[in-house]
């Protein structure tokens, strides 16, 4: 009842302001599971699952969003006044209180099937972003932005977030419908797609590669990827595999061997996710961005 209440104010807000809502009447909303005080919605139109989404309330008119459709995922907030505005703002976000890892992203005012409006920011689909390793990993998440009374800070724990991503993405990836599983065939598979990359093992840098490096993406919402490899016909002299665990840590593996078919050495299972798609151990460092 409590959510209810909110999403109405915040239609009228949005009414109010003039901003664009989901067609929410056009689509049919099924709760779909949700755990660790995360509810997540599938949406369908006309019987085809169009996108899901999961929010997680933290206290009166705050809490976490978390959408994905066939083309993009967004991750998205509710603090004081952050739907204040109609447009895009600029809004610092960081992960376990680490600010100097902070970056500023223009994130855009987004309503959720209920007419209430998230603050969020959209990332394609197409792309690797460590963005969505960190909000699955971490254990909390940042904001900083101007409400228009100032700066305003909200912090959010990420409790249950990591289920909670990867059942958004089977929500939409694992629909029944024959036409729902081919709109989502892109994102539900393996990719390979053409970023920067870089691998440092025991302080020597064997991959360095700022564009055209090949990324392979797991796709399945583990966050697991290599990099300077496609894993079929494309072999790079060196080549890492990193496979997050679901806790905040992942391990890590390379071939070691220049030349070598398989990354089959270990480079421990402690690796931390910090800035620019890198994680990195006591050890080694390995990053993949777009």
């Amino acid at each position: 009842m409590r959510f209810m209440q909110w999403a109405a104010r915040a239609a009228c807000l949005a009414c109010g302001l003039g901003l664009a809502t989901l067609p929410a009447k056009a689509q049919e909303a099924v709760a779909f599971g949700g755990a660790n005080g995360w509810e997540i919605t599938q949406l369908s139109n006309g019987g085809q699952v169009v996108a899901c989404e999961a929010m997680r309330l933290t206290g009166s008119e705050e809490g976490l969003f978390f959408r994905h459709d066939a083309a993009e995922t967004m991750i998205g907030f509710s603090g004081y006044a952050s739907a204040a505005s109609p447009f895009a703002i600029d809004v610092q976000m960081w992960f376990d209180g680490d600010r100097a890892t902070a970056e500023t992203y223009a994130m855009e005012p987004v309503t959720d099937h209920n007419g209430f409006t998230w603050r969020a920011l959209r990332l394609p689909n197409s792309e690797p972003w460590g963005e969505l390793d960190a909000f699955a990993n971490a254990d909390t998440v940042h904001f900083g932005y101007d409400s228009g009374d100032g700066p305003t800070e909200m912090a959010f724990p990420l409790t249950g977030s990591n289920r909670a991503t990867k059942d958004t993405y089977a929500c939409v990836q694992e629909a029944g419908s024959a036409a729902a599983g081919t709109a989502s065939q892109a994102s539900a598979g393996p990719q390979v797609i053409s970023g920067s990359c870089r691998l440092v093992v025991d302080g020597q840098v064997f991959v360095d590669k700022p564009s055209g490096c090949p990324i392979w993406l797991a796709n399945d919402g583990s966050g697991g990827f290599w990099i300077n490899t496609n894993r079929t016909d494309g072999l790079g002299d060196y080549f890492a595999e990193v496979q997050p665990d679901g806790t905040g840590r992942a391990g890590a593996w390379w071939n070691e061997i220049p030349g070598a078919l398989h990354a089959q050495s270990p480079l421990g299972d402690d690796f931390r996710l910090g800035s620019g798609g890198c994680w990195s151990n006591a050890r080694a460092t390995v990053c993949a961005a777009r």
